[in-house]
């Protein structure tokens, strides 16, 4: 999406903006083509006041007759050249513009047309709606930002590094309910960019005095985007109309409190909680029971790393796992860890010599015995 697939392989001249008139009649003429390979077929609604087009974008999906080729696709559209892309992604079409619609009466010249291959209908719907309205996808996206949210056309996440995002919903309809947005002024359609903004600030993660573009987990965006630029003055104007109004705003969540709030209206906390204890023992461990460590308590060099690993897998071994590591740091601190790497590394000593595996599984029971004890079976 975006018209500009054929530059490598055609000039620049070759691919005309598209007129209004000529988008429209183009739209009309493919769509009931389309359809005959797949039963959803649509346009996302176009941005308001738009002079021009760069390309025409369709997204289908549920192929009526089994996988649809790209040849099938080509045909139907009527198309001289295609760039295919595999699986659900976009491939690009360009469509010989009509001699009664060509700008150049004299050289060949194409309109790009993009078809959109989506998995299934809630990702159709998730897609229709982030690039419909030009920009209100990306502004969207801003605004959740804002406020520690991640929204995008695969869903509402948060942020959970190292971690993939945690998702919280992939269903529009849950999303839309959430943020305190009308999906009916939504297909109703806005006639200008200002309606747009309008809408945009009934989210309820919109806080216009807190508004930020830039900065830490903002995405930078190309110049070109004039209509997000545009909503960026928008909000610079509701804040001042905040600094002129005596009338209090409403009440907004902080970042920590927004996801949080997220979290139990999705029925998600008990989960996302889990993870984060998950993480928080394996940061522990790994701050307390590691390589370097290991290396010097045990006086092991660098070369030594077989004998580094036997060590720590043998302390492992007894202790049951992560679990058991974690409840020797809580009741005996790290040098209840050091004295179990110490006698780990006397195993591993022993059993690389000879006659020793008397020694070596009295060493193993007298500390089993203890851990047996003391850790719980993992």
């Amino acid at each position: 999406m975006g018209g500009s697939a054929f530059n490598a392989i055609l000039p620049a001249s070759a691919l005309p903006r598209i007129p209004p008139a000529v988008y429209y009649a183009m739209k009309a003429r493919m769509t009931p083509r389309l359809q005959t390979l797949y039963s959803i077929v649509s346009t996302p609604p176009e941005a308001p006041e738009k002079q021009d087009h760069g390309d025409l974008d369709f997204l289908v999906c549920e192929p009526l007759k089994g996988d649809v080729t790209h040849d099938e696709v080509k045909a139907v559209l009527n198309a001289t050249y295609v760039i295919p892309m595999p699986g659900n992604r976009t491939s690009s079409y360009a469509v010989p513009v009509e001699r009664d619609e060509r700008w150049n009466e004299t050289e060949e010249t194409y309109y790009q047309v993009d078809v959109h291959v989506c998995a299934d209908k809630a990702e159709w719907e998730r897609i229709h709606f982030f690039h419909g309205y030009g920009d209100l996808g990306m502004i969207m996206g801003l605004i959740s930002r804002n406020k520690g949210l991640q929204l995008g056309s695969t869903g509402l996440k948060i942020p959970n590094p190292p971690r993939p995002p945690f998702y919280l919903s992939e269903s529009m309809d849950e999303i839309m309910q959430y943020l305190g947005l009308s999906m009916e002024q939504w297909k109703a359609g806005f006639k200008t960019k200002q309606q747009v903004f309008e809408w945009a600030g009934t989210c309820s993660l919109f806080d216009p005095a807190t508004f930020r573009t830039a900065g830490e987990g903002i995405n930078k965006v190309k110049p070109e985007r004039t209509m997000y630029a545009q909503f960026a003055q928008w909000v610079e104007e509701q804040k001042q109309h905040l600094d002129d109004s005596e009338t209090p705003s409403r009440v907004f969540l902080e970042k920590d409190e927004r996801i949080q709030h997220a979290l139990k209206y999705f029925g998600k906390k008990e989960q996302f909680d889990a993870l984060a204890r998950e993480d928080a023992v394996k940061a522990r461990i790994k701050e307390s029971f590691n390589g370097v460590k290991v290396r010097a308590w045990t006086g092991l060099s660098g070369a030594e790393w077989k004998d580094l690993k036997a060590t720590m897998d043998q302390v492992r071994a007894w202790t049951g796992g992560e679990a058991g590591i974690v409840k020797i740091l809580d009741e005996q601190g790290e040098e209840g860890i050091k004295e179990l790497v110490l006698r780990a590394k006397e195993v591993v000593s022993l059993r690389a010599t000879e006659n020793t595996a008397q020694e070596v599984s009295a060493i193993t029971k007298e500390l089993e015995a203890v851990l047996i004890a003391e850790t719980p079976v993992v």
